[in-house]
């Protein structure tokens, strides 16, 4: 029989990993651009099934410098991503989607 003491332990240190998660997840990086600069495209993607996938194309995706929002939808094949021009194009954006492990249209 486990103790109350042993639960309870193992639930406290289920929450700091869940707190740790989420605050590692609160991070944001504030880019500068010119308006006349922004590309706002919406890309097919093939191979995303669920939230995880859209979730891990984020990621991906917004780690590109230049890249200011980007949004993944499984349900429409598609990640709409907003760039600024001068700091990066839509082939490297093409060849993020492609080394994440789905197929961009």
């Amino acid at each position: 029989m486990i103790s109350k003491k042993v639960i309870s332990g193992i639930l406290v240190s289920v929450s700091l990993v869940f707190i740790s998660c989420s605050e590692q997840n609160k991070k944001t990086k504030t880019i500068v651009v010119k308006k006349s600069n922004v590309v706002l495209k919406k890309i097919g993607v093939d191979g995303m099934t669920c939230m995880g996938c859209e979730v891990t194309l984020e990621g991906a995706i917004s780690k590109i410098e230049g890249v200011t929002k980007v949004k993944a939808s499984a349900v429409d094949g598609s990640a709409q991503v907003e760039f600024d021009k001068t700091k990066t194009d839509l082939d490297t954006i093409v060849k993020t989607i492609q080394d994440s492990g789905y197929k961009a249209k």
